[in-house]
């Protein structure tokens, strides 16, 4: 991982005769110009509800017609969509083009571009289809961050605080105030660290089969929740990824206090937190009926039930926790009271 936008230049300046952009409208309009060089590029639709086979067939069609080989290089420049679905797709291309990931919203940055998860959307599911490779090089610069709304920072806040609650109480209490203050500066530092959080969970268990999982905190809940609010609408305004995650992390804290100890104190404090998240959302919390189908289908689940990662304190998490539904039910309940 390399940090700095003249680092991202420099690359693409010594690889520019390789390499093919995959960006959406945005990231084009916005982000392409930095690069300061002509390269091959083109664009895939903006929105989750374009993370699909659908759009990987065209990402290949458009690589071939390139005359795309396993040298190119697939340079990723966008949010987690961008970023999941381009380097799925460029690892199923010739099986296995060179990528390279340059996320440009805070939420890829700490997230989908760091730990090797790509995959799309299959049938409403959420990363139903999907592999596990590192990219060749990921580029972290903070010029992107320049053109983002608040209300686009917060899906990256969240993940950063989910980061502090799972494992460190220090990083958890500097995020928060991202959270109270809605004009509190973002230190590059703290990226940085929420990043190593998340590497040092996938050093130790790249597949997903152990501590990794306690990444997944907040997510049961939030990609239920994320993938009902795709029927209604593609964009995925109402309810993005990280606002779904925000809610999820609240029920699966409310969980967390029935199951593996969480103090009540802390629940309230994760909640007094969230609460803007909370308020902001215009829609009615799902019911776990409407959630049902996503929630029995999400891929961590076994034989023994659905599985949760989540939290014995702020900064210890816990992982395959299977809940009751009735649990799940009561903390939904929980959730929508604080409307």
């Amino acid at each position: 991982m390399k940090t700095g936008i003249f680092n991202l230049q420099t690359y693409v300046q010594k690889n520019q005769a390789n390499i093919i952009v995959l960006a959406d409208e945005h990231t084009m309009n916005y982000c392409y110009p930095l690069l300061l060089e002509e390269v091959s590029s083109f664009i895939v639709p903006y929105g989750e509800g374009y993370k699909n086979l659908d759009s990987c067939e065209f990402i290949w069609k458009k690589l071939t017609e390139f005359g795309a080989t396993r040298e190119t290089i697939l340079l990723c420049l966008g949010g987690g969509v961008v970023c999941d679905m381009g380097a799925f797709a460029a690892g199923c291309f010739q099986r296995g083009m060179k990528t390279v990931l340059v996320p440009t919203t805070l939420l890829a940055m700490v997230d989908a571009s760091i730990g090797g998860k790509n995959g799309v959307n299959f049938m409403g599911y959420k990363n139903y289809i999907g592999s596990f490779s590192e990219a060749e090089e990921i580029f972290i610069c903070d010029s992107f961050l320049e053109t983002l709304s608040y209300k686009e920072k917060v899906n990256g806040y969240v993940e950063m605080l989910k980061h502090g609650l799972i494992a460190d109480r220090l990083h958890y209490d500097q995020v928060k105030m991202l959270f109270l203050q809605e004009n509190q500066h973002l230190e590059d530092q703290l990226i940085l660290d929420s990043i190593a959080i998340k590497k040092n969970h996938v050093d130790q268990d790249f597949r997903d089969q152990g501590v990794r999982k306690r990444l997944n905190f907040g997510h049961t809940i939030g990609h239920a929740i994320e993938s009902y609010s795709l029927t209604i609408n593609d964009e995925n305004e109402s309810l993005s990824h990280g606002v779904s995650v925000a809610l999820g992390m609240i029920v699966e804290a409310y969980i967390s206090t029935k199951m593996v100890g969480l103090s009540k104190d802390e629940l309230h404090e994760l909640t007094m937190v969230l609460q803007r998240v909370v308020s902001g959302i215009s829609d009615d919390i799902p019911t776990y009926e409407e959630l049902k189908p996503y929630l029995i289908k999400d891929k961590k689940n076994t034989e023994q039930g659905i599985n949760c990662s989540l939290i014995a304190s702020i900064g210890e998490g816990v992982h395959d926790q299977y809940v009751d539904v009735s649990l799940i039910k009561e903390g939904l309940d929980f959730l929508a009271n604080l409307k």
